[in-house]
């Protein structure tokens, strides 16, 4: 299965690249035409407008995403462009620094609220980045074909606005080209992917929809351990069969269901799959692997050096919830005999808990910080 992954995942980014190719040689070869004419003091702000003229066409993308989850009555949480973040927690939105370079073109994430017709909304929503990019592609084109510049007798900001719309109209069309065309690389699925995926029907349509509807359980607050967990088997199944590429985050899920309910053995077994799947995650996102994998291991089986061997791999991302890092923390001060430390880390992680994006899995935390503050008392009142 990994070895066809693989295969698909080169296969595509070598299309993505013969495709760049020309469409680059074409916009290159036109390029000249457009631009021949224009004063240098035109080009060079043109140049130093080419990372604003990046980042506005990228935001207008998510925004698409962002807008027809809000219409969708999806929860809008994040909003990412570039090296800017906005998350919102428990107390509003709040600005972060974006420091993953996965995120770093642009992310937003809207969690689906309800089961009905999972399949239809969250393809709407999907579509909804390559559909404001081609609006914004054919307003800013008509933008520049309206606009008549004579550099000898006019303001040099009106050459400005005119080419810098020409070069909003280029990037925002080669956006929607390539987040329309299904293209699965590295976890991730473009927007063309998972509409086609969801409307489709057969395996992959109901994993999608199953992930969906797990999601939208947890982060509506039902905790893992209340799960349907023949939803996450079956998921699990679908994924494997399917060979999907988000199916590398369904043992993480099934790790939460079986660590919620107590299930040692199983949460572990779980958990190896996820570890082993690792690799297909994206860099930032795959920080939260070793994270559950050093929470697990430190509070669960109370085994410092396996806790240590995964906290050592992680690096701290704002894409993290940090109640999750800060309880990893306080287990492993805890099996480190550092009970000041341990009780530090359970009131600051208590305090993110409502910041969670997944609010079922907040309640599961919960009872795991007072379980180990109980532990922290019996060791206390021994001494």
């Amino acid at each position: 299965m990994s070895s066809k992954r693989n295969y698909n995942k080169y296969l595509w980014f070598i299309i993505l690249i013969v495709f760049s190719a020309v469409i680059g040689y074409y916009v290159g070869k036109n390029g000249a035409t457009f631009f021949s004419p224009v004063p240098k003091l035109v080009k060079m702000w043109v140049v130093i407008l080419f990372v604003p003229a990046f980042l506005i066409v990228i935001g207008i993308h998510e925004a698409g995403h962002a807008l027809a989850g809000v219409l969708l009555k999806f929860d809008f949480k994040m909003y990412v462009v570039g090296p800017f973040m906005w998350e919102k927690e428990s107390g509003g939105w709040k600005f972060k620094w974006n420091k993953n370079v996965n995120t770093a073109g642009g992310m937003v994430i809207c969690l689906p609220t309800g089961t009905e017709n999972l399949a239809q909304r969250f393809s709407i929503y999907a579509l909804g980045g390559p559909v404001a990019s081609l609006v914004l592609a054919l307003a800013a084109y008509f933008t520049y074909r309206s606009v008549t510049f004579h550099y000898v007798d006019q303001a040099i900001y009106l050459g400005v606005a005119k080419y810098f719309c020409l070069m909003l109209a280029i990037f925002s069309f080669l956006i929607m080209v390539v987040t329309i065309i299904p293209l699965r690389m590295g976890g991730f699925s473009s927007d063309g992917a998972r509409a086609l995926q969801l409307l489709s029907g057969g395996d992959r349509s109901r994993f999608e929809v199953l992930l969906l509807k797990i999601i939208g359980s947890t982060t509506s607050g039902i905790r893992p351990g209340l799960l349907n967990v023949a939803d996450v088997a079956e998921a699990q199944l679908l994924a494997e069969r399917t060979n999907a590429p988000m199916g590398v985050y369904v043992p993480g899920i099934y790790h939460q269901v079986e660590f919620d309910g107590g299930s040692m053995d199983k949460a572990e077994e779980q958990l190896i799959k996820y570890i082993d799947g690792a690799n297909e995650i994206p860099d930032g996102v795959r920080n939260a692997v070793w994270v559950d994998a050093a929470f697990f291991y430190a509070f669960g089986r109370q085994d410092l050096d396996m806790a240590m061997s995964y906290w050592n791999r992680f690096q701290q991302s704002a894409m993290l919830a940090q109640a999750l890092v800060l309880a990893a923390e306080a287990s492993i001060s805890l099996l480190n005999m550092d009970y000041t430390r341990t009780a530090e880390k359970i009131a600051a992680s208590r305090m993110e808990i409502p910041n969670m994006m997944d609010k079922g899995l907040g309640i599961a935390l919960t009872d795991k910080l007072n379980e180990l503050e109980k532990r922290i008392s019996t060791i206390t009142t021994s001494l």
